[in-house]
């Protein structure tokens, strides 16, 4: 508890500091509309100075030092713009306006997860995806597994996310995939699991999904991927937005499958937020309940999210950022089928598995620009996580906690050339009476280079030291090591190559849970190494017209000690184990496309993202395939529009899983879902009707446990 205050102390009260020739001051507007575009993100590239448009899309940049310099004009939702060689000197006031125009698609969004500033995406020297605000809108998402599912390469097997093939299943305990929230880790300090509602959609301004390893600039645990899930800031304008959805789960495929009067199956979600700045001061507030009768026995839940983003920009342009988030979650947990003719329900042996799960999130971030080429930030952060009375047991579980300290210094010794370097902790405990009392702690150094060689390349070099410590127990150490380079030969051609390394270290479940489950008892395993990777990526990215683009990568991910859950059917034993050598490699290819055209003086809009990514996947000393994992992933979102009208269509394909933990025997079928959406965007209000696995696919992506089936969706979202 008293750890607990401190760190609440150090996150609501960092000092304020102060700073700050020449100005730079101007409008941005929509290029068709001619509105002003409020929150719009200009900076100054080579330095760190920057500001965002007010309600009449204007912005203000003070106190730059004389010389020439480059804008970057950016917005979601429309086509960044580059104003050059822009003078500012003493006594002298530049004013632009700026148009930028607005693209159902985004083609070169403006990312960070890449370097840990921001950076266009076809500047970056790895693979990275964008799932914006708007896609987001456009699936009527319910939570962030929604958001994800049609991204490029991703991969939900149940709750567990893989990029590339990375985790494959292990009933949520640890991931090889690390989840960021505005760049802070937020899994759960005991298992690394995640907790996907743990805010609404609507708070989400974009997703970026970092592929391979990324554990040179975020640390352990990123070693199969980064997803980053950054919120929105407070709005200049007052802004209230809200969203409901409504959802009727569909009778099952066979009459023999009805096990309730299925008329009452049925899910609703309810969100509100709130936003606006006043002054110097800027908040943002959402509140959110979601609940269900869930389509199969113990599917029903309840959850309830409320969440809190505060910042205040003092006048010598130091920024300080607060974000705290409470969930609460009361569900069921379906773990296998009662048989083959009823997937619906469970045993009656099962039916009190239900558990109550609360957690809360907080951070704070100080930047501090001490020049308009040397700038500080300071981070602290907490993650609480308490879950109960867990598949029938009694109480006996104790709050975990995961508490993360960072520092990190960008330095621009000269335009072109960007230093990134900083130090890591975090600390993790939990106990509960299946795995005992542990905690551990995490400590990393980190450095990174950005050095732009000439106008068009661009390498990257990084290094990171890791010393993981479990208390009372053993350490383990890495160096993980990063190379990029980014050439754009052509105005429109990038080519991009990586290669860095990951680390892991296990969680406290995966090292000492001791559980019967069902018919099987998991046993510890404190010996248990850390996993580390080496990934490999080479791509280009090509556009063909302003609408038009392609991305290709192949990527080879080295695996060592890598952890997985080892069954015994013999002895009905789960353990976490490490496989010797493992390797994934493969090739993902992604266009994007966007087809205006003109009928009898009407405009119409067609536009469409594919993807397809191919993979094998390989256990090198025993030659088989990975566990649930499969070996070809395909995409497709394309939606047509007239007006405000809008018809979509997404269709997820996965290939048959290969190799499972139980019932390998078992015939297996591949994913194949369709979904279709018809929108209407009424002034400030968009009414939807969708049909989700529209076919009424039957699938099952761990053993004995079936997808939802065909699902009537209504929703209406709006802001004022």
């Amino acid at each position: 508890m008293k750890r607990t205050l401190i760190f609440v102390i150090l996150i609501l009260f960092f000092p304020a500091l102060a700073f700050s020739r020449g100005v730079i001051r101007g409008t941005v507007v929509d290029a068709q509309k001619g509105t002003p575009l409020p929150g719009a993100n200009v900076q100054i590239l080579g330095t760190l100075f920057g500001a965002s448009t007010n309600l009449e899309g204007r912005f203000i940049i003070e106190n730059i030092p004389p010389g020439n310099y480059d804008l970057r004009i950016s917005m979601i939702g429309y086509r960044s713009q580059t104003k050059k060689n822009i003078y500012a000197g003493p006594g002298k006031e530049v004013t632009l306006n700026v148009k930028l125009k607005e693209t159902p698609i985004e083609f070169d969004p403006i990312v960070i997860s890449a370097g840990k500033v921001k950076q266009r995406l076809d500047q970056a020297p790895v693979s990275l995806s964008v799932v914006t605000a708007k896609d987001i809108a456009r699936r009527n998402a319910t939570n962030l597994i929604e958001s994800l599912e049609t991204a490029p390469g991703v991969n939900f097997i149940g709750d567990q996310i893989n990029i590339r093939g990375s985790t494959g299943y292990t009933f949520g305990a640890g991931n090889k995939v690390l989840l960021l929230l505005d760049g802070v880790p937020v899994y759960a300090a005991d298992t690394g699991e995640f907790n996907w509602d743990m805010l609404p959609p609507l708070d989400i301004e974009q997703i970026e999904i970092l592929k391979g390893a990324g554990s040179t600039l975020w640390g352990a645990s990123a070693l199969g991927g980064v997803v980053n899930v950054i919120t929105k800031s407070p709005s200049p304008e007052g802004k209230f937005m809200f969203s409901s959805i409504f959802g009727k789960y569909d009778h099952p495929y066979y009459e023999e499958w009805y096990w309730t009067n299925h008329e009452r199956l049925f899910y609703s979600r309810f969100d509100l937020s709130y936003s606006k700045k006043f002054g110097p001061f800027g908040m943002r507030v959402s509140a959110g309940r979601f609940v269900s009768t869930g389509y199969q026995q113990l599917g029903a839940f309840e959850k309830y999210n409320l969440t809190g983003k505060f910042d205040y920009v003092f006048a010598n342009k130091i920024k300080w950022t607060g974000y705290a988030a409470y969930s609460y979650i009361d569900r069921g947990f379906f773990v296998q089928w009662k048989g083959q003719n009823d997937p619906y329900e469970v045993d009656e042996s099962n039916l009190d598995n239900y558990a109550t799960t609360n957690q809360l999130n907080l951070y704070a971030k100080l930047a501090i620009p001490l020049s308009p080429r040397f700038g500080l930030n300071f981070r602290a952060s907490m993650v609480r996580t308490l879950m109960g009375n867990q598949f029938g047991g009694n109480a006996g579980f104790n709050p975990a906690y995961g508490e993360g300290l960072e520092f990190q210094a960008d330095w621009i010794p000269r335009y072109g050339h960007m230093v990134t370097f900083g130090v890591q902790y975090q600390h993790d405990a939990g106990s509960n009476k299946y795995f005992g009392n542990h905690r551990g702690y995490s400590l990393g150094p980190f450095i990174q280079d950005e050095w732009k060689l000439r106008k068009n390349l661009r390498l990257t070099t990084g290094l990171r030291y890791d010393r993981y410590q479990l208390i009372g127990g053993l350490k383990e150490d890495l160096f993980s090591p990063r190379l990029g380079i980014n050439w754009q030969p052509f105005e429109t051609t990038t080519l991009r190559a990586s290669a860095g390394s990951g680390f892991r270290a296990a969680t406290i479940v995966e090292r000492f849970l001791e559980l019967s489950i069902m018919n099987f008892k998991i046993i510890s395993n404190p010996d248990l190494k850390a996993e580390s990777s080496w990934a490999f990526d080479v791509g280009f990215r090509q556009y063909f017209t302003e609408d038009w683009n392609i991305d290709v990568s192949f990527f080879d991910n080295e695996y060592w000690r890598m952890i997985e859950a080892h069954l015994d059917l013999i002895r009905g034993q789960v353990q976490f184990r490490n496989i010797t050598r493992a390797r994934i490699q493969g090739i993902e290819a992604t266009t994007n496309f966007n087809f205006p055209f003109s009928v009898s003086k009407q405009k119409f809009d067609f536009n469409s993202q594919i993807s397809i990514t191919a993979m094998n996947h390989e256990d090198l000393k025993w030659h088989e395939p990975l566990t649930y994992r499969p070996k070809l992933l395909a995409t497709i979102k394309t939606s047509f529009g007239w007006r405000g009208l809008q018809l979509q269509v997404d269709y997820r394909y996965a290939s048959k899983i290969a190799e499972v933990q139980i019932y390998p025997i078992n015939d297996r079928v591949p994913m194949k879902f369709w979904d279709v959406r018809l929108s209407l965007d009424a002034r400030k209000i968009t009414l939807q009707a969708s049909v989700k696995n529209l076919l009424q696919y039957n699938y099952a992506p761990m053993e004995s446990n079936l997808m939802q089936p065909r699902t009537f969706i209504l929703g209406v979202q709006g802001n004022f």
